[in-house]
């Protein structure tokens, strides 16, 4: 059974002493007798004891620590968050906006976050469909009124934010989670927590962006972070996560803490699995070390267990190769029971068990490849969805389909698809699909349709220049379409307006050339 460690005297008190301290002064004393907190950010000169040569052009980073404390068996979450904002919108603030996306899940919440004809997947009868609840919200130590309506959280600040400031908010939550066939969720044997965290909303431009959960596709846009995380849970019950992993246990309790590093990712996801969970790794020529958390109950799990390891390392290999250089150390892959085959995460891949046991597992390469496209290169993926969905699923249908016979082919099997249709325009953004199968046959295959029709036109040689420029110019920052395309004529050396005019916004599928 298991015993509820007091937050008050292991968690909170610790990060409360913190959020007081200047951010010049080390706070990890502070935090547990047992626990130091890393600041090895990019912004220092040592990490992980080797020296560290900063990356021109990235921006600076929100910095969360954030301590949780999990029970499995009554599947509630208590946390505590401190997060080191700081004003880069070149504008005052008078409000920050934090996103709470597990609330999406509230049955009053419209548009509900998944496809109408999907819903019956997703639940267990008679389940609560869980919910996050704010306790306390204060910045630099003052308590301030906010408010939360479905996912979004509005902080009102006293007085306006000046560009170029820093504040240190710190919120106190706790959660329930059902259940649930979705990105967070769980089953009898596991809780897989995507998107969970309470996190500063992007602001672009207008404002703050808090763009619905919709059903289809991955409603997220969000900013590269530092994460330093601390989950206590049982003795016997496995945590995997984003980033560096250590584990501690409290010596004559039943508990452990796993601590979680992780620099310049576009999330923080973890996993809390049960003993029936078995572990296995393989690492790629390049030293990734590829993470397999499954239950082993089915024969046929165990059967499939090398085929799954062995392709994810394909996989890696092959967008190492084309796109470039995987910067973090290690990628982790999760059975779970999901709505979807696969949901990738910054290091983290949650798979369906159906997928991974039955499946031909390209939505597991698929989710290989969101790392480094929506992970290390970040898109507005409500508005622009293709260019990382079609992107991504292009580039791995080249490892798939390896010769230019193969390739032509398949190309030619979905253009038959789709050709017959009206409206699949790649312009549309997320608010445009209520089914997922439109959104794959516009978003995937019109996407990589035109892609293929672009590699044609520039020369292999020259796309897979675009496809690797266009990944060093905007790694941990935010791309845009007009970004890729300006990419792709400075390489082609020729307009390509009335090409990308064509696939994007004409209402018929073009030919195929």
């Amino acid at each position: 059974m298991f015993k509820k460690l007091c937050l008050l005297c292991f968690l909170v008190l610790p990060l409360l002493a913190a959020c007081g301290r200047n951010r010049s002064e080390d706070p990890g004393s502070t935090l547990n007798t047992n626990i130091t907190v890393n600041n090895d950010y990019p912004d220092d000169s040592h990490q992980n004891g080797e020296e560290y040569t900063p990356i021109s052009d990235i921006p600076q980073h929100n910095d969360y620590i954030v301590a949780l404390e999990v029970d499995p068996e009554a599947r509630t979450v208590h946390g505590l968050s401190r997060i080191t904002f700081t004003n880069r919108t070149g504008v005052p603030l008078e409000t920050i906006v934090l996103r709470v996306f597990l609330n999406a899940f509230d049955p009053t919440i419209y548009p509900r976050p998944y496809p109408t004809d999907f819903e019956w997947r997703l639940y267990n009868p008679d389940t609560d469909r869980g919910h996050m609840t704010i306790e306390f919200v204060s910045v630099n130590n003052e308590e301030l009124h906010y408010t939360l309506d479905g996912t979004i959280l509005v902080i009102e600040l006293e007085e306006p934010m000046e560009p170029d400031t820093t504040v240190q908010l710190r919120l106190q939550y706790s959660a329930y989670v059902p259940k649930l066939a979705a990105s967070i969720g769980g089953n009898a044997s596991a809780m897989w927590l995507g998107m969970f965290l309470p996190t500063i909303a992007a602001h672009m431009g207008d404002g703050w962006l808090t763009y619905a959960f919709y059903p289809v596709g991955s409603p997220f846009l969000m900013e590269t972070a530092n994460y330093q995380v601390y989950i206590t849970a049982p003795i016997y019950y496995t945590v995997v996560g984003t980033g560096h992993r250590t584990e501690e246990i409290i010596y004559d309790t039943d508990i452990k803490i796993t601590r979680f590093s992780a620099t310049m990712t576009r999330d923080f996801a973890f996993a809390i699995l049960s003993p029936l969970y078995n572990h296995v790794s393989i690492t790629t020529e390049s030293g990734v070390e590829i993470n397999f958390h499954y239950n082993p109950e089915s024969i046929l799990m165990q059967r499939r267990v090398e085929d799954v390891l062995e392709f994810a390392r394909y996989s890696m290999e092959h967008f190492e190769q084309v796109v470039g250089v995987y910067p973090f150390g290690q990628v982790t892959i999760v059975e779970t029971d999901m709505l979807l085959d696969s949901v990738a995460f910054s290091q983290l891949i949650f798979a369906d068990s159906r997928h991974l046991r039955h499946g031909d597992l390209a939505d597991l390469a698929h989710s290989i490849g969101n790392q480094w496209f929506a992970g290390v290169v970040g898109t507005n993926r409500i508005t622009e969805p293709w260019l990382d969905n079609g992107l991504t699923r292009f580039v791995q249908t080249t490892m798939l389909h390896n010769t230019p016979e193969l390739l032509n082919e398949y190309m030619w099997q979905i253009h038959g698809s789709i050709s017959h249709r009206t409206g699949l325009l790649l312009a549309d953004g997320l608010w445009a699909y209520t089914e997922h199968e439109e959104f794959v046959a516009a978003q995937r295959y019109r996407a990589m349709l035109m892609l293929y029709q672009l590699m044609r036109r520039m020369g292999e040689e020259n796309f897979w220049l675009l496809i690797n420029r266009y990944y060093q110019t905007f790694s941990f920052r935010i791309a845009t379409a007009a970004d890729f395309i300006s990419i792709a004529e400075e390489i082609y050396e020729d307009s390509l307006e009335t090409f990308f005019t064509m696939w994007m916004f004409q209402d018929a599928v073009p030919p195929l050339r």
